[in-house]
């Protein structure tokens, strides 16, 4: 028979290498160039065990192509493409409804019947409900020249082939006989004859979740038991044994170990991420844009809560897709709030902790937990030379570095470092440079590490001939700093003038207060800039009192860190986020004296601090950095009928909030607050706490709306959690068939508990595999092996793979990890992990190592054993029962 197999990914890949063994010819159909190429030189698109004998063997009878055509000339299609994970681990079909799609215009010019079986993992319905109304679009009326069926494959990576050829059981789900006919003759070569299950769709579909789920539930069963005999000193294993001698429980899937291996937002919705280089709010989307290249996420982390705090987790997967259904907004106390798909789990703040609970389920007085606190990793200063030298808009020939004692003192040591670079001149340039008293940046950057000079000892100025403006080549970021930052954002914008006879435009850095009723604050701006050395000019007007910086350096420094340049486009720092407490304030203040207003209300003592601006970009970053403080604001947004933009507001309200942010201002506000907090008639707390101690906002409101979008994922190593919009904590996603079998259950009202559970039990074992280092070693700054990187053995699949919570648990731990697998999956796992060291061996990964976790059961890993000669200290974890204890090694089975 002629078949065609849509989709070359692990399943259609093995089955048109399969099939084509089975003496069928074979066209497969992908939209990847790439993947058409490589069938169509006699090699599989992916690795798999016996495949590229089978294409090789068979070269004669397998073709690809792009073109869905090529299905015309055939009897039946496979439908094979993914079902990708939605936020709540249910399946996406679109790429299944696109395939169907194209696969019925291409079937509406064929004359005879034509059989459709989709392999694809469907729920029971979406064949007949979604797939088969897509074909019809173009085909016509199923029946007439085309029928459908349900044909799932059991097939394991790393042994799919032989599960294909020597199947336990073939399903076949349809009611039209004559697709049954054209599926029993494609599978009646198969030399065991297996046990044939002729069924109808819903129930195919059915038997493909039930099967995975069961192994899921049988799994993590005997992992739960592993755990309790691990905790009783006794051997799960032998345990697990004897069970497996009971007919009714069987022996396979008995074995416990490390396990198996989204949430769903608008693009608008935020994320704290943290990345090598530094912290940034963005959203979404720009998160997509910068960071997910197809199936592949760069080195990013993210905010996330871990029940007890806050802390930076890595992203492992991260999704993009087209929505149509409803979007949940909710919104809650303190005027915060988030948009959602209604299946995205939420986080609700209960006694004790947090449950999961999804949107479409939240109801009013909720609690969502919100974010309280942030790690802090300051920057210290900031390198100016090293800025204006890596700025495009520089030219380092033309920018002047005015050391702060005279270089006269040092000619001696200049001429000679400078020697060889004074003899390319046509005169003396060093006479000049001391005789000036300045150094050009080019050639200080050029002989840097011999001149007499540091970069703390020099100011910058980009023009000569008298009156420069010179800024300092290191600025502290200190409160004083941030203070000044706070009152840039507020009152402060830069302006280019063109006005000059030069051929650059001047770059004038301006911040205006009130005429005469803030002249503290006036004075607090000019010593700042008399203590770090840069020139400035007060001058007061009837309107206001402006303090300016005519300096081209500070103007770019003051736009590079992301302050923006005026009102509009005013932004907190990105880098603002990762500091201290202390300078946090300190920003703050500055804003809020700058701008900021405080409402002594009439019809009571209490006190509020506003603060509004037309940048929500300002009032967005305000919100985190006061969360980060344990400070819960309000917030609204609000839009005059002449204005051209919404304004934004910021509230702070309560006594304990109040006085927590009473030192941001003068002391003669601050005793004025101080006298009326004394004369509070009562508390009102606007904030709520759980048991555990986290902070949480009320659900006021969800409203909910039908809409077409697209929606965005990610996955969060470890806690499952980030934070977003408004400082609101949201969890993550699941493992792929058991949630999608568990969502499917919500979607019919009924609450899978045991399901639930397994995912639960699943999810602990990488954390006891490190816990059981922990016993024996601290890996704070040491070495540590992780053998095995795939999710399971023959194959270099790292989708699902317990080595990634492994190696993002181990850097937590401050260790230096060393991997390896006998697979490629290290190439894949490097595009996530690009700071751990992946070697060519075992032995090279053991070298030096003061811990090894095994977490595939590679067979050769069985056979390791003068390698573990090699390690610091041989102290090693056993996720598989894979290695075999020796003398001198310190050896730990996870569950026995």
């Amino acid at each position: 028979m002629h078949v065609s197999v849509i989709g070359s990914g692990y399943v259609g890949a093995t089955l048109t290498g399969c099939l084509a063994a089975l003496g069928h010819e074979v066209t497969a159909i992908d939209i990847d160039e790439s993947v058409v190429a490589s069938i169509e030189a006699g090699e599989p698109p992916m690795a798999e065990p016996g495949l590229d004998s089978l294409y090789a063997e068979n070269a004669d009878r397998i073709s690809a192509t792009t073109d869905y055509a090529a299905v015309r000339d055939t009897g039946c299609s496979f439908i094979t493409v993914q079902t990708p994970a939605r936020e709540d681990g249910s399946i996406d079909p679109s790429v299944v409804l696109a395939a169907a799609e194209s696969l019925g215009e291409a079937l509406a010019q064929k004359e005879t019947f034509h059989t459709v079986a989709v392999k694809s993992t469907v729920i029971p319905g979406m064949v007949e409900e979604e797939v088969v109304p897509r074909i019809e679009q173009a085909a016509g009326p199923e029946g007439e020249t085309f029928a459908t069926a349900v044909n799932p494959e059991f097939q394991a990576q790393g042994s799919a082939v032989d599960d294909f050829m020597h199947p336990d059981k073939v399903v076949l789900g349809t009611d039209d006989d004559r697709a049954l006919d054209a599926l029993r003759a494609v599978y009646a070569p198969l030399p065991d004859e297996p046990p044939v299950v002729e069924t109808g769709r819903r129930e195919a579909a059915m038997m493909k979740y039930a099967n995975n789920v069961f192994l899921a539930a049988k799994v993590s069963l005997i992992n739960e038991l592993g755990n309790i005999c691990k905790e009783y000193g006794v051997d799960s294993y032998e345990v697990a044994e004897a069970m497996g001698l009971d007919d009714r429980i069987g022996a396979q899937f008995l074995r416990s170990g490390v396990g198996w291996g989204g949430s769903c937002l608008t693009g608008d919705q935020r994320l704290l991420i943290r990345t090598a280089d530094k912290t940034e709010l963005i959203t979404f989307e720009q998160f997509h844009e910068r960071f997910v290249d197809g199936e592949t996420v760069r080195d990013v982390t993210v905010l996330s809560h871990d029940g007890d705090g806050f802390e930076f987790k890595p992203v492992t997967g991260a999704t993009k897709r087209q929505y149509t259904g409803p979007l949940h907004t909710i919104e809650t106390s303190m005027s915060k709030s988030v948009t959602v798909t209604h299946d995205h789990p939420m986080l609700v703040a209960s006694d004790g902790g947090t449950a999961v609970v999804e949107a479409q389920n939240l109801t009013e007085g909720d609690r969502l937990p919100t974010l309280d606190s942030m790690p802090a990793n300051p920057v210290g200063q900031f390198d100016l030379i090293e800025f204006v030298a890596d700025a495009a808009r520089f030219d380092n020939e033309r920018v002047y570095l005015k050391p702060n004692f005279e270089l006269e003192t040092v000619k001696d040591e200049l001429r000679d470092v400078l020697e060889a670079y004074n003899r390319n001149h046509s005169y003396d340039r060093v006479h000049e440079f001391i005789r000036n008293n300045y150094i050009p940046l080019d050639v200080f950057l050029e002989f840097e590490s011999s001149l007499p000079l540091t970069r703390a000892a020099v100011s910058l100025y980009t023009t000569r001939g008298g009156g420069q403006t010179y800024v300092p080549g290191i600025i502290d970021a200190d409160e004083s700093f941030w203070r000044f930052i706070g009152y840039y954002l507020s009152e402060g914008h830069i302006h280019d003038d063109s006005s000059g006879h030069g051929s650059t435009p001047r770059r004038r850095l301006f911040i205006s207060f009130h005429p005469s009723d803030e002249p503290e604050l006036v004075a607090d701006v000019e010593t700042y800039f008399e203590d770090i050395g840069i020139r400035y000019r007060t001058d007061t007007q009837e309107t206001s009192t402006q303090i300016e910086v005519s300096s081209r350096v500070f103007a770019a420094f003051i736009e590079s860190l992301g302050c923006g340049t005026g009102s509009y486009s005013a932004a907190v720092p990105d880098i603002a986020h990762d500091e201290t407490a202390t300078h946090k304030r300190a920003l703050l203040a500055g804003l809020f004296r700058g701008d900021g207003h405080i409402n002594y209300t009439n019809h009571s003592n209490a006190v509020v601090y506003d603060y509004g601006s037309v940048s929500e970009e300002l009032i967005q970053g305000m919100q985190f950095l006061l969360h980060s403080l344990g400070i819960v604001p309000s917030y609204k947004q609000s839009e005059s009928e002449k204005s051209t933009q919404p304004a934004h507001f910021l509230r702070v309200s309560s006594k304990a909030q109040i006085a927590a942010l009473t030192e941001l201002f003068q002391p003669e506000e601050q005793a004025k607050i101080e006298n009326r907090l004394e004369q509070y008639e009562r508390e009102i707390a606007p904030i709520g706490y759980t048991d555990g101690g986290t902070l949480s906002v009320n659900v006021n409101e969800i409203s909910t709306q039908q809409t077409e979008t697209e929606v965005y994922s990610i996955e969060v190593a470890d806690n499952s959690t980030f934070v977003t919009t408004d400082g609101l904590v949201v969890h993550n996603c699941f493992p792929k068939d058991t949630d999608a079998l568990r969502a499917a259950a919500r979607d019919r009202d009924y609450e899978p508990e045991l399901l639930d559970a397994v995912v639960g039990v699943n999810e602990t074992q990488p954390r006891r595999l490190l816990e059981l280092l922990d016993r024996h070693v601290d890996v704070a700054g040491e070495r540590v092996a992780v053998l095995g990187l795939a999710f399971k053995p023959d194959t270099d699949d790292i989708r699902g793979s317990r080595a990634k919570p492994v190696i993002a648990g181990l850097q937590e731990r401050g260790a230096e990890v060393a991997a390896y697998d006998p697979s490629d999956a290290s190439e894949t796992m490097a595009r996530a992990y690009p700071d751990v060291e992946y070697t060519d061996s075992a032995s090279g990964a053991l070298d030096g190592a003061v811990g090894a976790l095994v977490v595939t059961d590679w067979p050769a890993f069985g056979a390791l054993d003068g390698e573990f000669d090699a390690m610091a200290r041989q102290v090693v974890v056993d996720g598989r029962r894979i290695i075999e204890a020796r003398k001198g090694m310190t050896y730990e089975g996870l569950t026995w």
